[in-house]
C-alpha cells in the first residue's frame, strides 16, 4: 500500500514539474498577432537627442528591428550578432533599427561608448513603442518588408534573412 502511494505521489510530482514548461513553451511558439499587419509608425529620440521616426530611418527598405536593453545578457548577445553581420545585412539592403527599452540616454550612451558600438539607437524610455508593438520579453526581433508589413517576430536573429522576408 505504501509503495503505491509513493509511486502515485512521484508520478504526480513529475507530471506537475513538467506541466509549466510545456504550457510556457506554447506561448513562445504562437505567432505574434502583429505579423501580416503594417508596422506602427513611431517617433523617438536617438542618442544625440534628435527625434526621428520609423519611416525616416527605413526609407522604404526592409528592416530588422531589435527591441533590447543594456542589462539583458541575451540582448547583448543579439546586439553582438547584429554587429558581426552588420555589413552583410546592409549589403542585402536591410536597415538595422535598434530600440532600447526603458533606459535613459545616459545609460545607453555609456554602454555604446564602453563597447565601441557605432550604430543608431532609438530610446524608448517610457516603453510606449514596445507596448504598441506588443513586446513581451527581450530581445525581440521584428522583420519588416519593403511594403511596411511585419513579416516575422522572433527572439533571435535567423541565419537566413531572405527566408524571413520571402520564404516560409
Amino acid at each position: 500500500m505504501r509503495r503505491n502511494i509513493r509511486f502515485i505521489t512521484m508520478v504526480a510530482l513529475v507530471a506537475l514539474a513538467f506541466y509549466p514548461v510545456q504550457a510556457s513553451g506554447q506561448v513562445f511558439f504562437m505567432e505574434n498577432p502583429n505579423v501580416g499587419k503594417e508596422a506602427q509608425e513611431f517617433t523617438l529620440k536617438v542618442l544625440d537627442g534628435t527625434e526621428v521616426n520609423l519611416s525616416e530611418v527605413r526609407k522604404g527598405k526592409k528592416a530588422v528591428i531589435l527591441f533590447w536593453a543594456t542589462w539583458c545578457p541575451h540582448c547583448r548577445g543579439a546586439l553582438n550578432g547584429l554587429r558581426q553581420k552588420k555589413q552583410e545585412i546592409e549589403n542585402q539592403d536591410i536597415k538595422i533599427i535598434l530600440i532600447d527599452v526603458g533606459e535613459s540616454r545616459e545609460v545607453v550612451g555609456k554602454f555604446f561608448e564602453k563597447n565601441g558600438i557605432d550604430m543608431d539607437v532609438f530610446l524608448d524610455e517610457a516603453t510606449e513603442v514596445s507596448e504598441i508593438y506588443g513586446v513581451v520579453g527581450i530581445p525581440t526581433f521584428y522583420f519588416i518588408g519593403e511594403d511596411g508589413i511585419i513579416r516575422k517576430v522572433r527572439n533571435s536573429l535567423p541565419q537566413d534573412l531572405e527566408m524571413v522576408f520571402y520564404g516560409a
